[in-house]
């Protein structure tokens, strides 16, 4: 089992690095133009790492949390607590969903949370209308 956990752990790890050579965009953006519930965490994760607190929670609040969480996990992991881990992720996916709504609801179109004129529906979009 702590196997599987590894391989899965390096697989992430290299699509990370991967991404921050080659470049990313996001797909859930790329295809329909809005952001999706991560956009900008990676963003806020490199503002956070460089110290910048105030900007890495402006562009995501979240960010703080889910490294928290990711600490936490590893403590639970190791303790064998995998019932506290699954309760805790599904909390963490329930506020990430709630932060995304009230952030659409807030800021959408504004920056952060901007459209996507590229995206593969708006271009079809204004290929019809």
């Amino acid at each position: 089992m702590a196997n599987k956990y590894v391989k899965t752990a390096g697989a992430a790890l290299l699509v990370l690095c991967l991404l921050f050579v080659f470049g990313y965009r996001c797909p859930f953006q790329a295809l329909t133009g809005f952001p999706c519930p991560g956009c900008n965490f990676t963003t806020a994760l490199i503002f956070l790492l460089k110290g910048d607190i105030v900007t890495s929670l402006w562009y995501h609040a979240m960010v703080i949390p889910t490294l928290l969480l990711c600490i936490i996990t590893l403590f639970l992991w190791y303790r064998k607590r995998t019932d506290r881990i699954k309760r805790l992720w599904l909390a963490w996916g329930i506020a990430m969903l709630v932060y995304y709504i009230v952030r659409m609801a807030a800021i959408f179109p504004e920056s952060p949370m901007v459209y996507d004129q590229m995206s593969l529906a708006g271009s079809v979009f204004r290929l019809f209308f």
